[in-house]
Formats: structure tokens, sequence, C-alpha cells
């Protein structure tokens, strides 16, 4: 996934969130005039009254250009995507079938944040940062509606870091799981997007054909109403997951313990996908169940070393089943997950990983089982041996306990299967 300190979200495929470590608030410093300073403590008043919560301290409020930021981006890129971080996360998107070994991350995120990102937060310098979207290169008297609702989902980012303190909050993100990160992420950005959303209607039923209208005509001219040409799907469902199905977990969280709830998150945080996908399990806290494996670098053989290990969760589960499955069937494939563990390795063969998987019920076990078949079938083709799939790139064995394994050949996915 992308470096674990990048998060954005998307509006109207605009994308808005936290970058921290960029420092905008070198950006030339904008003239605010009397009457636009009207319309920020507005838009300030509306999300602190909505949100509930009160500002505490002040913070930077920047302006930067396009050219501006696509030198921070590139900053900051720099910084966080290390070679090791690169083949790590390269093998773990080859390693569950999502992109190409040799799928070129960086120039893909770089392209995808310099031309998509309409405003972010860094808790690190407590800067807010709103880029000027529509077509205007300075600032008027007044923000453009597009500007307007970024200004208020950044806003919310600013209270957040006053209560809550992002800057430690993503700092806790380096030791946790991707799926325990995208969780934790998608109540950071999920209590955003609820508040812009609601800005965004308040608009709309004074106004429903005019409002819409502005933002049609705003996305356009901004140029972003859809993502880069070739944005992989896996990397699309990552940055739309912790904003929509965010959103929908915060406002469950509301609608059962009103703000303090939500509040209350920060502090309990959700630990797994699943609990945003199905929020009642992070009402009830249903944990996952802790599943282990062995380093089996010996096993397979000399050369071979245990690159990474981690936890995949209910997303990622959907999203590699829906490589093959429509949607729906890939989410009930997934659904009733309980745990799992993954484990990648490496040599001059190539990438081998297994992984291992532990369900609520037999019935979910089965099912799952049965989803992967056809997933695979239906990508790849009939078994080329008995329950193993030759892909493009890999082989992918499967066993009778719903463990995966994958590997530049059968006998080494097998060998990983203890078959």
């Amino acid at each position: 996934m992308a470096p674990k300190h990048i998060v954005i979200t998307l509006l109207l495929l605009l994308l808005i969130g936290l970058l921290p470590g960029v420092q905008a608030q070198e950006a030339a410093e904008a003239v605010i005039t009397p009457e636009l300073r009207e319309q920020l403590d507005q838009l300030e008043d509306f999300t602190r009254e909505t949100r509930e919560l009160d500002q505490m301290g002040s913070f930077e409020l920047v302006f930067p250009s396009r050219d501006e930021l696509r030198e921070f981006v590139g900053e900051l890129l720099l910084e966080e995507l290390t070679p090791d971080v690169v083949s790590e996360s390269q093998a773990f998107y080859a390693a569950f079938g999502f992109l190409p070994p040799d799928f070129d991350l960086v120039a893909t995120y770089d392209e995808l944040y310099s031309s998509q990102i309409g405003g972010f937060y860094d808790p690190d310098t407590e800067t807010m940062n709103v880029i000027l979207l529509t077509g205007e290169q300075e600032l008027g008297d007044s923000l453009p509606l597009l500007e307007q609702i970024v200004y208020v989902h950044e806003y919310v980012h600013t209270l957040q870091d006053m209560h809550f303190d992002l800057a430690a909050y993503l700092e806790a993100l380096d030791d946790l799981s991707y799926d325990e990160t995208l969780a934790r992420l998608s109540l950071v950005e999920g209590d955003a997007s609820l508040i812009m959303n609601i800005y965004t209607a308040v608009l709309a039923e004074a106004n429903p054909f005019g409002t819409l209208a502005q933002l049609l005509l705003g996305g356009l001219q901004a140029g972003n109403l859809t993502l880069p040409p070739g944005t992989p799907a896996i990397l699309e469902a990552e940055l739309l997951f912790p904003y929509l199905v965010g959103e929908q977990f915060v406002r469950a969280l509301f609608e059962e313990g009103g703000w303090e709830a939500v509040n209350a998150a920060f502090d309990d945080p959700p630990t797994t996908t699943e609990q945003i996908l199905h929020p009642e399990k992070y009402l009830t806290r249903e944990a996952p169940q802790s599943v282990s494996l062995t380093d089996a670098s010996a096993q397979l053989g000399e050369g071979w070393s245990l690159m990474d290990e981690g936890r995949l969760g209910e997303f990622y589960l959907i999203e590699m089943l829906d490589l093959g499955l429509r949607t729906l069937e890939a989410e009930a494939a997934a659904a009733g997950w309980g745990g799992d563990a993954y484990h990648l390795y490496t040599s001059d063969a190539g990438l081998a990983w297994t992984l291992a998987t532990v369900w609520d019920t037999l019935a979910d076990a089965d099912e799952f089982r049965a989803g992967v078949v056809a997933s695979l079938t239906e990508q790849h083709g009939e078994p080329s041996v008995e329950d193993c799939w030759t892909t493009e790139w890999q082989v992918v064995c499967l066993s009778a306990a719903t463990t995966l394994a994958g590997g530049p050949d059968s006998a080494t996915a097998l060998a990983l299967l203890g078959e």
C-alpha cells in the first residue's frame, strides 16, 4: 500500500487528506482579504458547531500552488519510498495478484498525488493546506465551492489534531499491519468526510441545482474528475476505503452514541478492516483470532529469506477475490473472517508467500475456499495440477485448510503448504 504517512481522500475523485512531513509552510504567504476571512470564519464556525469540537490554539493556513504541491510531494516520496519500502510493497502487491512484480509504484504515486491532491493537513507542522483547484491562480474575496468543501474537510483534521494528537496517532501506524493501518485511517478520514458531506448536503438542500452545477463545473476546471489513466484497481480501492467506508463507520458510531462515541474511538481505535466494514464488530470489540506462521526459509532451501510478515484482513481478502469474482460475491466469500497471517519470502529464484486464514464458522471457511477456487479459475483457467493455478508470474496453491501459498513453481508453493 502507499507509505503509511501518506493519507489522501477522494472527493469527486479530488484527493484531500493528510501529508505529514511536507514543509508546505514554505509556500508564498497568501493575502486574505477581510471578505475572504469572513467566509473562512463561517466555514470554521460550521465545522466546529457540527462536529462539536472547539478550536484549541492556532494553526498555519497556506494556499500552495499546484507547482509547489508537486515539489512537496516529490520530496515526500523521496523520503518515504526508500528502496526497502518499494521492494516490500511491490512484493506484497505481486504476491496476492494485485500488480505485476515490476510495476513502477514510485512513478504511479508521484503522478497520482501530484495531480489529484486538493488539500492536506500536516500535523507535524500544524499546517492546513488548501490548493486552488478551479482555475484561480490567486485568492480572491471568496473560495469557490470545491475549495470550501476541501477547507471543511481539512479543518476537521486540524480539530482532530488539537484534541486527539494526530501526529502520535499516525506515528503509531509504522508498527501496525496493513489491515490495522487502514482501519485506523478510516476513523480519521471517515470523520472528516462525514462533516464535509454534511456541509455539502446543507448547501444542496438550499440550492440543489446550483450546488450540483458548481461542483461539476469546479471539477471540470480542476481537471480532476477522474483518476489518472491506468491507476490500478487496488490503489483506487485503498484510496477510497477510508473515506467512503470510513464515513459509514463513523456515522454508525455517531448513531450509536453521538460525537462522544466518535471521540472515544480515537482513544480506542478500530483494529481491523472487518470492524470498519461491520461497525457492530467494533461496538462489540470483536478482535481477530491469533494466527501464527513459522519461518519456512530453511524449508524452501538455500538463498530464501523471510522478507515481510503481517495480516491482510477482510479488505484485502475482498480485493484478492474480486480479481475473479463480482464484488458482491467477493464480499460474501470474505465475510466471517476470523483472522489471518502472511509471510513473504525472496530469493534469486523470485518471490514466495504463504497466507493462513481462520474463520468464524466452518461454513465461512468453506465459502471462502469456494470463492478462492472460483476466483482463481475465472482468472487463470482450470488448475495446472490439483488445487494449483499457474498465473502470469507465479503458481498459487490452496490447501484443504484454507491456506494459500505461491511461488515461482508449484513445488515451492506446495512446500509452503507442507505437501
